[in-house]
């Protein structure tokens, strides 16, 4: 039994029991906020706790992953996709239990952090072990499977999983639920994918600590302005420091990447136009889809004056054409190439985001559920085109590093077009209620002024997605000017 079970998984199909791990990883880590999110109020109740201390669950997590991405990457390289991999699932896995058992706050923000390392571990590795397993004329699908579906898949469930198992189970469960599916990986990852040894001489390369150091720092820096900025403290003498020591230590980290001999991050790599360019499309994706992901739930909430379930329902719709036509667009780049399809998706979700800043009181929720979809249907057009593109660029020995990169490119997008956004509606209501916080707007109906704080919302939302539109316009011609296949270069 267990000899024919061997054949079946190591036999000519074992690249798609391969994916199935890499799929559990990606599947783990996209649903991971939307459970705990839906959780924290319930967290915060039992410790008595504030918001503004909640807030430092997202935030730790986002800071650890950003500025862990890159070094993970190279330890991958370095030391093979397998063994990083396992490590991501161990330090998830035990964790999460730890985070279960937390007694207060302060151990659960704690026990997030080093959730976090163990998920830039998994993310580091899993476009890297999906371009290793896989030929070019398979690729795509496979990511589009992988990345695409299953990064959808896990959007939307998670907010719906994490209220279930925290109103039938407790929020505790929500990280033993994580701990579980942790463990499936580790066994999938241990007794499913191949060793992956690197050569002797290139385990023997020396780690690089400084560019690990440099790096941390300056992304630290610069997360830490944007989300104190966003706050509308973009004048404070702290913030602007943050900024200035972000630039000063992200400068020093290029210019020793530069020199050192055994580079954390190949600048190499970016004289690689398809993988340059493609970045740049990437980036701008993420920022656009992080503005509308911040902004449309007070549109739906305060303008439409729809509950949260009904605007959760409605927001879920432009997950739905990334997860359907995923998989599709990857096949279709393994035939044609990625340079149509980006353009092609990255130009309609422009013209998605021109229309939703077009939108009024008076919109339905089908005009709403209309103009989300072509976001999704935009986004499924670029994404695993772009990413089967970028990583098939890369030379072997660089998977890993270029993997991760896609991932800290995807955190800095999400956290630039935050606080892009935050900036544009600040900029309206502060000339209303003299405050510069996005939380002026939760007390909106209870306000003397709340007619002119709406309006001021509506007139940032406003141009906050004609912003939107013109960045995805800026990132279609990013993807319009690299060659059509990685060896057109």
């Amino acid at each position: 039994m267990l000899q024919h079970l061997k054949q079946i998984v190591f036999g000519a199909n074992h690249r798609w029991w391969a994916l199935s791990v890499a799929a559990l990883a990606t599947f783990m880590v996209t649903t991971d906020a939307g459970l705990l999110s839906i959780s924290l109020p319930v967290v915060l109740a039992e410790f008595k706790a504030d918001l503004a201390t909640g807030g430092w669950l997202p935030f730790v997590y986002a800071l650890v992953t950003g500025s862990l991405y890159l070094p993970c990457g190279r330890l991958s390289d370095l030391l093979g996709r397998k063994r990083t991999l396992s490590a991501g699932f161990v330090i998830y896995t035990a964790t999460s239990l730890l985070a279960g058992f937390s007694q207060t706050i302060g151990q659960v923000i704690f026990f997030r952090g080093l959730q976090a390392a163990g998920s830039a571990l998994m993310m580091a590795n899993t476009f890297a072990l999906v371009t290793a397993l896989f030929a070019p004329a398979e690729r795509g699908r496979a990511m589009g499977l992988s990345g695409g579906m299953i990064s959808a898949l896990g959007f939307v469930m998670g907010p719906a999983l994490g209220g279930f198992i925290t109103y039938t189970f407790g929020w505790r469960s929500v990280f033993y639920v994580s701990c579980c599916l942790g463990i499936i990986g580790l066994i999938g990852a241990r007794f499913i994918l191949l060793d992956d040894k690197p050569a002797r001489a290139k385990r023997g390369e020396p780690f690089d600590y400084v560019g690990t150091a440099t790096f941390a720092i300056g992304l630290t820096m610069l997360l830490l302005a944007l989300t104190a900025g966003q706050k509308g403290l973009w004048q404070d003498p702290l913030v602007q420091a943050g900024f200035l020591l972000a630039a000063l230590f992200i400068g020093g980290f290029v210019v020793w990447e530069a020199r050192t001999p055994h580079p954390l991050l190949d600048l190499a790599l970016f004289r690689i136009r398809l993988f340059a360019a493609g970045n740049i499309a990437r980036l701008a994706s993420f920022v656009s889809v992080s503005m509308n992901q911040l902004l449309m739930p007070f549109f739906l909430q305060l303008a439409l004056g729809l509950d949260t379930f009904q605007s959760g329902l409605l927001v879920a719709t432009a997950s739905i054409g990334l997860g359907v036509l995923s998989p599709f667009t990857g096949y279709l780049s393994d035939r044609i190439g990625a340079r149509l399809l980006s353009s092609a998706g990255l130009t309609l979700m422009a013209f998605a985001y021109f229309s939703l800043g077009r939108l009024d009181l008076d919109a339905s929720r089908l005009d709403v559920a209309l103009r989300l979809g072509f976001v999704g249907v935009g986004f499924g057009l670029f994404q695993t085109p772009n990413n089967n593109a970028l990583m098939s660029s890369l030379p072997p020995d660089r998977l890993g590093v270029g993997s991760s990169f896609l991932s800290i490119v995807r955190s800095l997008g999400l956290s630039v077009g935050v606080a892009t956004a935050s900036a544009i509606v600040n900029a309206q209501l502060i000339a209303v209620s003299g405050r510069t916080s996005l939380d002026a707007l939760r007390k909106v109906g209870a306000a003397e002024n709340s007619a002119a704080l709406l309006s001021a919302f509506l007139s940032g939302y406003h141009y906050a997605c004609w912003t939107s539109a013109a960045i995805c316009l800026i990132g279609a011609v990013a993807a319009s000017l690299r060659a059509t296949r990685p060896g057109d270069d």
